[in-house]
């Protein structure tokens, strides 16, 4: 695994470009820049669950396991953040109208996830792999697996409906705050849906990054005033990567001793340094780009080829081959299934139309 995340760094590396002495990226929060660091962290994705089918731990894995270990959840927090900040932008150019097309998205997001679903149950059948019934049922609504990812879509549905709910209720305030209003609704929704899911007795994963979703937005109203701050001189903006880095490195070392806010502390330190660096450094290229705009249909669909070819024994026998074969089986499903559920939603939606006229 080493010689792949050396791969994975030599990607990043094409097309790098560093800013000099008092210049900065302006655009670096530009939705082709995040979707390139996305389609970084969606090849972290891949790996991180590729390592619950093989067997890691030699000595040409020993770099990649030091450093999944580090990461841990932070592989999912660009995800997160820019979801956030890349939603409240929205809302602030195009007002309720994007709000009211919030469940829309829902139902698209829910379809292209059922679909998935759909697929794993063809797989688990030629198999021969069985599940409980009402463990496939809930699988429809991301809150059973089999043996689908299925965390990471349950939340971001969760969190549109509370988005929904928080700017409806904050439409009722003057246009001068209400963006804040809805932030601030939207915020201490997500602690008490964060609360939910620790009662409900869900893993740490299924929700200690959920508060980057917030801070996405938070980040949105900020930012002018961030950027006037931070990008002022070249010292302002070492001194604040100094703060920063310190606050990371603390919140890394003790990240689990102290509960899930040390957690949620550490991973907004995560994004914030990353923020920070992109500020100088753009690693944009057009490939990361690529695997950036299929995300969801990688995240959901990887486990497809990684249990079948589990399944046959083929991983045990080669792993390194196998890690190729999975994601280039991935990447092929992932454009062939977008090209089919988009096809049916735009059926659906013509039909939508023509129903209404």
């Amino acid at each position: 695994m080493n010689f792949f995340l050396l791969a994975l760094i030599l990607i990043i590396v094409i097309g790098i470009k560093i800013k000099g002495p008092g210049e900065f990226n302006k655009d670096y929060l530009e939705k082709k820049n995040t979707t390139a660091i996305n389609g970084i962290f969606v090849i972290l994705v891949v790996f991180s669950h590729y390592a619950q089918y093989a067997d890691l731990g030699g000595i040409y894995d020993r770099g990649y396991l030091a450093v999944k270990a580090h990461l841990s959840q932070m592989i999912v927090a660009s995800f997160l953040f820019y979801s956030g900040y890349g939603m409240m932008e929205s809302l602030k150019k195009k007002g309720c109208s994007y709000i009211l097309r919030l469940p829309v998205r829902f139902l698209k997001l829910l379809f292209k996830f059922d679909c998935a679903v759909l697929l794993f149950i063809l797989m688990n059948m030629a198999l021969g792999i069985t599940y409980p019934r009402h463990q496939t049922l809930f699988a429809f609504t991301g809150w059973e697996s089999i043996g689908n990812s299925n965390w990471y879509i349950f939340d971001i549905l969760i969190l549109y409906m509370l988005m929904l709910a928080a700017f409806s209720i904050a439409s009722v305030c003057p246009y001068t705050v209400k963006h804040t209003a809805g932030v601030i609704i939207l915020t201490f929704a997500t602690i008490g849906f964060i609360i939910v899911m620790r009662k409900a007795g869900k893993d740490a994963f299924w929700y200690n990054t959920l508060m980057l979703f917030p801070a996405g937005a938070v980040y949105s109203l900020v930012k002018h005033n961030a950027e006037r701050l931070v990008m002022r001189s070249d010292f302002t903006y070492f001194f604040s990567m100094l703060v920063v880095l310190a606050g990371y490195l603390y919140g890394s070392s003790h990240r689990t001793g102290y509960g899930i806010q040390t957690y949620i502390g550490w991973s907004i330190m995560f994004m914030l340094l990353l923020l920070l660096i992109t500020m100088k450094v753009s690693v944009y290229n057009g490939f990361l780009e690529f695997l950036g705009r299929h995300v969801f249909s990688i995240y959901i669909l990887q486990r497809i080829p990684m249990t079948i070819l589990s399944q046959y024994g083929y991983i045990e026998k080669n792993k390194y081959a196998c890690l190729i074969a999975v994601m280039l089986m991935t990447i092929v499903m992932a454009l062939a299934f977008e090209r089919v559920t988009d096809a049916c939603i735009d059926t659906a939606g013509k039909l939508c139309g023509a129903e209404k006229r």
